[in-house]
């Protein structure tokens, strides 16, 4: 497993990640722990991604870690939020965040995950105008001084990959999570080239879209995804079948070896996280890592033909 440099922390992370979100969903969970994020770590991945609002995630990354016998991995994990409004739209800082919010999300997760120090902790969500809320910055400095967190982070919310421009690599900001896809490789050109300029390090989700760019889903699959819902299903297939067409089976076999070697390959991108609920998903997904970067004529072919200016999730009810 290829590993890169998450930033200038003088962190390496696994270029592929386990992402946690559902985690409690690998059906072998047994005792609290999750096969599936043991044979990822014996894959060679080295950081693993998770939250407080992921319910029960935590517990079982710390459950799992405690039966590894191997390196310690990385484990990233995100604040919980005040309220679900500021996922959305932007409200003012005290309705997501506040001094008191943050430490008792940090402490729950340091409970929870059983550790003394968080290595990377995300604030859930960001909006631009957050970056002149002097008390968060201080807040976050606080407790890396007190030895309670290593790195701070955002994870901007959707596609709002341009909210996070100016703050990172400023204000202890050390990383950033966002959207990378077939479709959303706009920060390609924005967020990873300021991101890696400024020393920060960069995971990269909602690799298949959450679920439609493994063209896998019927219609009815489609309404059945939250995040999918309100996706126009027809225009979806036929981006779909544009991408078949043009990339597979060469340089990619199948449309999903084709997305996640594409987030892969993006430049800036310290690890790619994915949800891997089964060993079947994990053995899958470690196949296609190995398989390397696609070429750069596709990479910029994909940029060019098959960038979708696009935010379903932002319909949520």
């Amino acid at each position: 497993m290829e590993r890169r440099p998450y930033g200038d922390t003088g962190l390496e992370v696994s270029a592929l990640c386990y992402g946690a979100m559902t985690i409690r969903h690998d059906p072998d969970l047994k005792g609290g722990v999750a096969p599936s994020l043991l044979r990822a770590l014996e894959g060679g991945v080295t950081l693993v991604d998770t939250a407080r609002v992921y319910a029960g995630s935590e517990e079982i990354v710390a459950a799992t870690l405690r039966e590894w016998r191997g390196e310690r991995p990385i484990v990233s994990t995100k604040l919980l939020p005040k309220a679900r409004d500021t996922w959305r739209e932007w409200r003012p800082l005290a309705e997501a965040y506040t001094p008191e919010s943050i430490r008792a999300s940090v402490e729950a997760s340091l409970a929870a995950l059983r550790v003394d120090a968080l290595d990377i902790v995300h604030l859930h969500q960001w909006w631009a105008p957050w970056a002149d809320e002097a008390e968060l910055f201080d807040t976050l400095g606080a407790l890396r001084r007190e030895g309670k967190l290593r790195f701070a982070a955002i994870s901007v919310g959707d596609h709002e990959h341009d909210a996070a421009l100016e703050v990172v690599g400023r204000k202890g900001v050390a990383g950033v999570q966002l959207i990378v896809n077939l479709f959303e490789s706009r920060p390609l050109s924005s967020l990873l080239p300021i991101a890696k300029k400024r020393g920060v390090g960069a995971i990269a989700r909602c690799v298949y879209d959450s679920g439609g760019l493994s063209g896998a889903l019927d219609e009815a699959g489609f309404r059945a995804r939250p995040f999918l819902t309100h996706a126009p299903y027809a225009e979806y297939q036929a981006r779909l079948a544009a991408l078949r067409e043009r990339f597979t089976p060469e340089p990619a076999a199948t449309l999903p070896e084709l997305a996640l070697r594409f987030a892969l390959s993006a430049d800036g991108v310290s690890s790619v996280t994915v949800g891997m609920p089964t060993v079947a998903f994990v053995e899958d997904a470690l196949r296609t890592a190995a398989k390397g970067p696609l070429p750069a004529e596709a990479i910029a072919e994909i940029r060019r033909h098959h960038v979708w200016t696009k935010n379903f999730y932002e319909k949520l009810a």
